[in-house]
């Protein structure tokens, strides 16, 4: 069983009123560390270069290929441990209010997940 810190809505640890973290396994860390992958621009984390999505690559470009976004998503979250295999995929593009919308079913270690992450600027 592997377990992982909570994190808020707003992507910082979550703390109880006394201060206290959090711990989350099952599904809700799976969905968390999906989520945590696909926030993370490639080579954004100094630690492991190799981690995140390649944004500037491959999505955030002038003519982006989307089966090739589709499956730079579908690898990110196929690295992901606890999960084994991406059943299904969709992106969303909302031009307007600069939204991708990258929904998701994959099998994991804790069943089948299923997932809807909307990746925004603030």
């Amino acid at each position: 069983m592997t377990i992982d810190l909570a994190l808020s809505d707003d992507h910082d640890l979550a703390l109880d009123f006394v201060g206290r973290a959090s711990l989350i396994d099952g599904a809700a860390r799976v969905a968390q560390q999906i989520k945590v992958t696909l926030l993370a621009f490639l080579g954004e984390w100094f630690l492991d270069t190799s981690f995140g999505v390649p944004y500037f690559e491959e999505v955030l470009v002038k003519a982006p290929n989307r089966a090739a976004v589709e499956a730079a998503f579908r690898a990110r979250i196929g690295d992901v441990p606890g999960v084994s295999r991406v059943r299904r995929m969709g992106l969303e593009i909302d031009h307007g209010r600069r939204l991708l919308r990258v929904s998701y079913e994959a099998d994991t270690s804790a069943g089948l997940l299923a997932q809807v992450v909307d990746l925004h600027r603030p």
